[in-house]
């Protein structure tokens, strides 16, 4: 029997062996059984793939299994932080172009206030609310710390906020 044969047969009584336990790790994880089976289906193609790199005893390998699901699942986690990401910044796009295409009375008072604001002020907005940018990708766009960043922004929010009030306070 080839060297590939047999590293195929191993695969194949791991998994009978062990499958059941990667998957339950992977379920434990996860909010969904379809999202568990999903991640289980690519561990499984990774240990076919590096089949070669299996350690010989049952045990190491059981731990070298749940190793690569466990990695499995921290790539799903990022993709999906990347999904919702561009979700939000596509999001945001939308309601922006919206805004410029000059359709509501709010949206106009927004972006004057906004125009009012000190660059700074204008620019985290921005980052965060056109952008999509979380508070430690503020920092790292502006090169702050993020609770400097964190602080720039509730600065400014309550600076629009204040712009848009004045604005809109009924005058005498």
């Amino acid at each position: 029997m080839s060297v590939q044969a047999r590293e195929a047969d191993r695969v194949t009584v791991l998994v009978r062996r062990f499958g059941p336990r990667v998957l339950g790790y992977l379920a434990r994880r996860t909010g969904h059984r379809e999202e568990a089976a999903d991640l289980f289906s690519q561990t499984l193609a990774t240990v076919w793939r590096r089949r070669a790199d299996l350690p010989d005893d049952d045990d190491e390998a059981l731990a070298w299994m749940i190793g690569v699901a466990r990695m499995t699942l921290a790539n799903g986690v990022r993709a999906s932080r990347r999904r919702d990401a561009l979700v939000r910044r596509l999001r945001d796009e939308i309601v922006v172009r919206t805004a410029h295409h000059g359709t509501s009375d709010v949206s106009e008072r927004v972006r004057a206030a906004l125009a009012r604001l000190p660059e700074h002020d204008q620019e985290v907005l921005r980052l965060d609310a056109w952008d999509g940018l979380t508070g430690d990708q503020v920092a790292q766009v502006l090169g702050i710390s993020a609770p400097a960043a964190r602080q720039r922004l509730a600065r400014a929010r309550a600076r629009l906020r204040k712009e848009l009030e004045v604005r809109d306070a009924p005058r005498r």
